[in-house]
């Protein structure tokens, strides 16, 4: 099977794209049903998103991809290509490392500026969105088509 995966910043465009991949709506799932997606998805099937930032976190998709590797289901990030995992393109170890320490250093932000600060719980689900996002759009811009790697070659 072929699935989609959205969320509230995706369009109108979105859908239309994942049409033309022939992916049926019912298989189109909001970034917010990912575990009811998990639950449906088996060996050989393909998700499509169209980038990292539709996850709600780096630790999120660091998650979701490593459930794809273990269940040999292909994910293709259409923005960020370097990501894609299918059968024989695995994350590289150093990979797999860089998110490692975004998901950390995330965390450490997260408990320094709790130390720091006295905010109310709004407040704070408002900061740690923000950490989450920043580093989101990190990845994103990291390991897109033009991105940090391409300018290394």
């Amino acid at each position: 099977m072929i699935y989609g995966i959205i969320s509230n910043v995706d369009e109108v465009t979105t859908m239309e794209l994942f049409q033309s991949k022939k992916i049926s709506r019912e298989n189109i799932a909001h970034i917010n049903q990912l575990s009811e997606l998990v639950q449906r998805l088996k060996t050989g099937d393909v998700v499509h998103v169209i980038s990292v930032n539709r996850f709600p976190s780096v630790s999120h998709f660091f998650n979701f991809g490593k459930f794809c590797m273990s269940r040999g289901v292909t994910l293709r990030i259409l923005a960020q290509p370097y990501l894609d995992i299918s059968s024989g393109k695995l994350w590289k170890p150093s990979v797999i490392r860089q998110m490692m320490q975004m998901i950390e250093s995330e965390r450490m932000a997260k408990g320094r500026l709790v130390q720091g600060f006295r905010m109310t719980n709004e407040q704070w689900e408002y900061v740690y969105r923000c950490l989450e996002v920043m580093n989101l759009d990190i990845l994103a811009q990291t390991f897109s088509a033009e991105g940090v790697l391409k300018r290394g070659s």
